[in-house]
């Protein structure tokens, strides 16, 4: 069996994996590109392309026919809808071929492409080995079995643009992107659309605001959408639909079903020998996508849950980086743009409302909804019917979210994506000079919406910015009395620094006062920022380290109450905290002492744990529990540092060898130590 070399084995050629390949190839890298089916993937052949030159065709036709009416050239034009289609495939595959990427250096086999190991696949019968290879197979319409459904009557987005014209009678089951695209090009060529989708609204993964635009949209063509509903079986020509909390059931008449209920990923074979781990939502991978076999990356429909072409475009980019830079350049994650080529486009970028809401809370926002009533352009256009959704930061009008309904919205969304990645705000749109008229301008109005609704919260915001700052204002506070009575006092009695510090240490490790000082300080201490640390240290200072570990105790236990409580008051805003904890939250409820024992040991900030779990009202008992046994082998550890150093010999002589017993900064470091293996154990444990 034959056996070829190469540096880089690139599988799929799709929009991910062509951009793998030439990138590859460009530096000099020997690329191998296989390919199952066809040249230029899903996008190119059954994808993006032809149902962007299908809805050009269709609004065309449509346009035109509501100006001059039904006309036979205007038939002619309308029935050669898919031909056109299939003519502007044909177009783009010319820079697509086999041969032009093998002028770029590239060698090109077609076939099925089967790991046999770690660094080999095997296509018809010929072993390639690699360094690295790029797992780019794209995905494949989710199949739906449905009793009485005859397969010659469906169609997918992989075979409707073999159509010879579009069909008197469509059915589409699934309403996401392809199902509206398709389902409205085809109602403009004159097909009766019906629309099967089981969620409860059209566009339900945009904002609410633009769902009644777009189905308004619809309706005007006289598509009709059942939501909530299920084809449950289909008899002849004819689908039965039962929609949810309807005793009826609706007939559907058809000539053709087009399923679009999501996307499988095509994983290919062999990736157990690989060692390559998937599931059945795609190939396993890193936040670099590499997969479980560090020397193969997956990219694109067969690893991405966002499944968009520009996705794996920009994957593969930085991709080609990170294997060309041997890993030092990491995959950075952006902000993706998504636009549903409708009439009018749909597109959005960012959080929506819900999230972002959830995340920051909806007093530090402002929504801004902007009308295309409200832009000339629009008005010039006679395409009025839409709507801009900003959501941003109050004060600061950093940009979270944008949502767009209407005219140009593909290319509107890109001005808003770039200013999220580079932290535009709302005040620099608003002062750019965009050209009149055009779409563009309504970025800028929603700046002067925004800067209208700010004047008015201003007077909320600063006093929330003052209820914030207040825990840090007091803190200040107490820092600056303790700082001026220290110094009035050096000055009244003419002291130096390193006499009140041994004035200090005296009266603190000689009276019965002294611990309780000691005990007081670290029970304020979330309230004054100190660090803990420190604190623990200058117990074994004072105390030793017998009696510097039973105070520290008691003096935690009582900063993570003092801590605990406060984050009792606050748990009405969760200000992002949520999101930094993830999936421990759901942990701290249901074994609170095993969560918060797990964190003490792991070295989670001590008084973010505490705040934290005050927010999220965790059982006090259990909370307390956790913090004692988790916090004993750390208190132990500074506890011997501080208890190490003799303050008698550090008066007379300073930091001496003779100043500092060994044996205490020995046990500290044998402490320490098991610290770090009893860290290790518990955060390699399952924590269900």
């Amino acid at each position: 069996m034959q056996t070829t070399r190469y540096d880089v084995v690139v599988i799929g050629a799709g929009s991910g994996g062509l951009t793998t390949a030439v990138g590859l190839a460009k530096i000099g890298q020997k690329v191998l590109l296989v390919e199952r089916e066809h040249m230029g993937g899903e996008c190119t052949n059954t994808g993006c392309i032809p149902s962007k030159a299908l809805l050009h065709h269709a609004k065309a036709y449509y346009s035109a026919q509501k100006i001059a009416g039904v006309t036979p050239s205007g038939e002619t034009y309308r029935k050669n809808a898919f031909t056109y289609v299939r003519s502007i495939i044909a177009d783009v595959l010319k820079d697509e071929t086999a041969e032009h990427f093998k002028a770029d250096g590239i060698d090109v086999v077609m076939g099925e492409a089967v790991f046999t190991g770690k660094h080999s696949i095997v296509v018809d019968a010929v072993i390639y080995t690699f360094k690295k290879a790029v797992i780019a197979t794209g995905s494949s319409p989710r199949p739906l079995v449905i009793p009485g459904l005859e397969p010659e009557s469906v169609v997918t987005n992989q075979n409707i643009f073999d159509l010879a014209e579009a069909p008197a009678r469509l059915l589409i089951i699934g309403a996401g992107p392809i199902g509206m695209e398709l389902g409205q090009a085809l109602a403009m060529l004159g097909s009766q659309v019906t629309i099967v989708d089981n969620g409860p609204r059209l566009a339900r993964l945009e904002d609410e605001a633009i769902s009644p635009i777009i189905a308004d949209a619809f309706k005007k063509l006289g598509m009709t959408v059942l939501h909530n509903a299920e084809v449950t079986k289909v008899e002849g020509e004819v689908a039965f639909v039962s929609v949810t909390d309807s005793p009826e059931i609706t007939s559907v008449p058809l000539d053709t079903v087009l399923i679009a209920v999501g996307r499988v990923p095509n994983l290919p074979q062999g990736l157990e020998a690989a060692n390559v781990q998937s599931t059945p939502y795609g190939v396993t991978v890193n936040t670099n996508w590499q997969t479980t076999n560090k020397n193969i990356y997956a990219l694109g429909d067969v690893a991405a849950k966002l499944k968009f072409t520009h996705v794996a475009d920009d994957t593969a980019r930085q991709v080609v980086l990170h294997i060309v830079s041997r890993g030092l350049i990491s995959v950075k994650e952006k902000q993706v743009p998504k636009v549903t080529y409708t009439e009018p486009e749909m597109a959005q970028v960012g959080l929506s409302w819900i999230e972002a809401k959830d995340l920051y809370g909806e007093e530090k926002l402002h929504r801004i909804e902007v009308p295309f009533g409200a832009n000339d352009r629009a008005r010039t256009d006679g395409a009025t019917e839409g709507l801009l959704i900003i959501i941003a930061k109050r004060l600061t009008g950093q940009i979270l979210g944008a949502h767009i309904i209407g005219p140009r919205a593909g290319e509107l969304i890109g001005t808003l994506t770039l200013a999220m990645e580079n932290n535009i705000s709302l005040y620099r749109l608003r002062s750019t000079i965009f050209a009149y008229p055009t779409y563009s301008l309504i970025l800028k109005k929603a700046g002067d919406y925004f800067l209208a609704k700010q004047i008015s919260s201003l007077k909320a915001d600063m006093l929330a910015i003052a209820k914030n700052l207040a825990p840090k204002i007091f803190a200040l506070g107490l820092w600056a009395v303790a700082l001026y009575t220290i110094y009035n006092f050096k000055m009244t009695h003419n002291l130096s620094f390193t006499d009140i510090a041994v004035s200090l240490f005296t009266f603190i490790s000689g009276t019965a006062w002294g611990p309780l000082i000691y005990i007081l300080a670290y029970a304020i201490r979330p309230l004054t920022f100190f660090p803990g640390t420190a604190l623990t240290i200058l117990s074994g200072i004072f105390f030793g380290i017998y009696e510097g570990i039973i105070y520290t105790i008691i003096g935690a236990s009582l900063s993570a109450t003092v801590a605990y409580f406060v984050g009792r008051f606050f748990s009405q805003n969760l200000n992002g905290i949520k999101k930094l904890l993830g999936n421990w939250i759901a942990f701290l409820h249901e074994r609170p002492f095993m969560a918060i024992l797990t964190m003490r040991l792991t070295f989670f900030p001590f008084d973010l744990v505490a705040y934290g779990a005050g927010l999220f009202k965790i059982p006090y008992i259990p909370f307390l529990l956790g913090t004692i046994t988790g916090t004993l082998l750390g208190i132990t550890t500074f506890v011997s540092i501080g208890a190490s150093l003799s303050v008698e010999e550090f008066i007379k002589n300073g930091i001496t060898a003779e100043a500092i017993d060994s044996k205490f900064i020995l046990l500290s470091a044998v402490i320490f130590a098991l610290s770090l293996i009893v860290s290790k154990f518990v955060n390699n444990k399952p924590t269900n």
